[in-house]
C-alpha cells in the first residue's frame, strides 16, 4: 500500500468510526494507572472507555496532562483521547533515575495504549513529548496510525532564554491583535513527586545534533511550531524529511503552544483528523 492510500485508509477508518465515540465527562476526569515494565505506575485519562478511533498526547517538558485540556475538549465527541503524565512528572511515578530514557518514555506510553486496549492510535507529541512521538513512530510505526508533532526539532533543545524570549514576543504580537492568551494554570505544572524535577533532562544527554532515521517515518504527519519559537527551523527541516509531512508555522505563537494558543491546536488537530492536512 502507497502512502497516500495508506493515508486515506487511516483517516477514513477514523471518520467511519467516529460516530460511534461516546465521550464520558465523569470518566475522563478520572485518573487511572497503568504499570509499566518495571512497575513505575503511570497516570492517565481516557474520554471514551467504551472506545474510539484514539489519539494518545505526550506532554511537553514538565508539563502535566491537564494541559491539554482544553485543546482536547472540542475531540472528544469524535475520537478517544488518551492523555497522560510521564515517568516523573504530573501525578507519574518517578522511577529509577536512570530509567528516564525516550526509549522507557515510548514503553510507558505503550503501556497506556494497553491499559486502554487500544492497539493503534495517532500519537501527538509536544516539544519534549515529540521526541517521545518520533521514538514510538520509528520504532513501532504498527501501532500509529498518524503523527502530529508541536514545538518540535529533531536538534537539542534551543536555549531557554531564547524560548521564553520569543513566547514572550508571541503574547505581545497577540495582545496587539487582541487575542487572549489563557491564564497559567497551577495544575499544568503540578508534581506529586517533586524530587523527580529534572530528571526527564536525562534522556537528552549525548543528544545526537539531528534525530536520525526521519525518512523512514511513512504515516500521516503533521509538524506545527509557532512563528516566534526557536525551533521553527528544526520543525520545518522535520517536515522536509518525513515523506509527505505536512508543515505548519503557527502565527504569533512561541514555545509550548498548547498553553498559549489552545483554539489554534485543536483547529489544526481537526483539520489533521478529518484529512484536510496532508
Amino acid at each position: 500500500m502507497d502512502r497516500r492510500t495508506f493515508l486515506g485508509a487511516a483517516l477514513l477508518a477514523s471518520a467511519g468510526c467516529a460516530t460511534g465515540v461516546r465521550p464520558d465527562p465523569a470518566a475522563f476526569r478520572i485518573v487511572r494507572r497503568a504499570t509499566a515494565s518495571d512497575g513505575v505506575r503511570i497516570a492517565w485519562r481516557d474520554s471514551s472507555p467504551s472506545g474510539g478511533p484514539a489519539i494518545l498526547f505526550c506532554n511537553g517538558g514538565g508539563q502535566a496532562m491537564s494541559v491539554w485540556d482544553a485543546v482536547v475538549a472540542p475531540l472528544t465527541a469524535t475520537h478517544r483521547v488518551l492523555l497522560h503524565d510521564r515517568r516523573g512528572t504530573g501525578a507519574s511515578e518517578t522511577g529509577a533515575p536512570e530509567t528516564h530514557t525516550f526509549e522507557t518514555f515510548r514503553d510507558d506510553a505503550f503501556a497506556v495504549m494497553d491499559a486502554a486496549g487500544v492497539r493503534t492510535a495517532v500519537v501527538c507529541g509536544l516539544a519534549f513529548g515529540s521526541r517521545v512521538a518520533v521514538r514510538m513512530a520509528l520504532d513501532e510505526p504498527q501501532r500509529l496510525e498518524g503523527l502530529v508533532l508541536f514545538d518540535a526539532t529533531g536538534a537539542p533543545p534551543a536555549p531557554e532564554a531564547e524560548r521564553i524570549a520569543g513566547a514572550e514576543e508571541a503574547e505581545r504580537l497577540r495582545t496587539a491583535a487582541d487575542i487572549p492568551t489563557p491564564a497559567r494554570d497551577p495544575a499544568w505544572t503540578a508534581m506529586t513527586y517533586p524530587e523527580a524535577r529534572g530528571l526527564n533532562a536525562r534522556a537528552l544527554q549525548g543528544h545526537p545534533d539531528w534525530i536520525a532515521g526521519l525518512p523512514s517515518i511513512r504515516m500521516p504527519t503533521l509538524v506545527a511550531v509557532g512563528e516566534q519559537d526557536p525551533n521553527i527551523g528544526g520543525g520545518r527541516r522535520m517536515a522536509q524529511e518525513i515523506p509527505g509531512a505536512h508543515f505548519v508555522a503557527m502565527p504569533m505563537t512561541g514555545h509550548g503552544s498548547n498553553a498559549q494558543r489552545p483554539d489554534l491546536l485543536t483547529e489544526l488537530l481537526r483539520e489533521f483528523l478529518s484529512g484536510s492536512l496532508r
